[in-house]
């Protein structure tokens, strides 16, 4: 099991966002989680992926009571165990997509020789490899955003999450960031949670979740 958490509550103010959630993701797992706006998809996944704490439950990722960690150590572990992709590729503007590879590496103490040689190597494997040179503003949308799924594979993370990593997409370059996630899981056993409103996305996933005011139904 890479991922198990129990009995997740989060409110904020008089508003109880998740009312109990439980969820398991195994190894090189996809998995989709769908619901209305407003069901608590996203809190849900800041929660997992340790971008907020839960008011109370449990959460344990690659056998670490996460919960437990603070600070550093958390922000450690994160850099370390956990990739993010969302709906905006958020890459830096001024570096080159090799360079935006190469960043979360560098923070984790890689040298600049390893990271560049591992970056230009994720590139390659995301179909990016002629293009690793340029800009996020010399890409197009689909190409930001296999920069931005590189980038969150640079250290080997046990787990992947991607909110609505394909909502900003045209129709055939949602198909091909569908097509490279599941190549992703089959080529590098890669674990992947994905939140989307996309019923084609979420019907090529292992398991589909619905959530509703809060829970899974």
């Amino acid at each position: 099991m890479i991922l198990q958490a129990n009995n997740i509550h989060k409110s904020y103010g008089s508003l109880e966002v998740l009312k109990g959630v439980d969820f398991t993701a195994e190894k090189a797992e996809v998995t989709a989680i769908m619901g209305a706006s407003g069901a608590g998809k996203t809190t849900l996944l800041q929660i997992l992926g340790t971008l907020s704490t839960p008011d109370c439950g449990s959460l344990e990722i690659d056998g670490k009571d996460v919960l437990k960690l603070k600070g550093n150590d958390l922000a450690a572990f994160r850099g370390k165990k956990i990739g993010f992709v969302f709906q905006a590729h958020h890459l830096l503007p001024e570096f080159t997509a090799v360079e935006n590879v190469m960043i979360p590496q560098l923070i984790q103490g890689t040298t600049k020789r390893q990271a560049k040689q591992k970056a230009l190597s994720l590139l390659e494997k995301v179909g990016l490899g002629a293009r690793s040179g340029h800009k996020p503003s010399e890409l197009s949308g689909g190409e930001q955003q296999r920069v931005a799924i590189a980038r969150a594979l640079a250290n080997e993370p046990a787990i992947l999450f991607a909110d609505e990593p394909t909502g900003n997409l045209d129709s055939s370059t949602k198909e091909e960031i569908h097509k490279l996630l599941f190549t992703l899981r089959t080529d590098l056993g890669q674990t992947i949670v994905i939140v989307t409103h996309d019923p084609a996305l979420a019907g090529l996933c292992d398991r589909c979740l619905n959530m509703k005011d809060g829970r899974f139904i």
